[in-house]
């Protein structure tokens, strides 16, 4: 069962996030932790420093996109 996990860093220009993703394992979510933050501001992995990793409950997400991944029931891979 897919977990939410809040991830929290900054990167090396000395920008800060909070990201909230939904993954399996906390693996998975540094992993997309590293995909988003790299893909919005064309940083690359070295550029990116994850400081924490954290499941949280989902009355806790403030994501609304997070909120909705975690009420689906089935997903169908084509």
């Amino acid at each position: 069962m897919p977990k939410i996990y809040r991830v929290v860093g900054e990167t090396t220009t000395g920008m800060k996030f909070r990201l909230e993703v939904v993954g399996e394992k906390p693996y998975d979510a540094v992993e997309k932790a590293y995909s988003l933050i790299g893909s919005r501001h064309k940083l690359s992995r070295t550029q990116i420093r994850i400081k924490e990793v954290s499941v949280i409950p989902p009355e806790e997400a403030r994501s609304e996109d997070v909120k909705i991944l975690m009420n689906i029931d089935k997903v169908i891979r084509y």
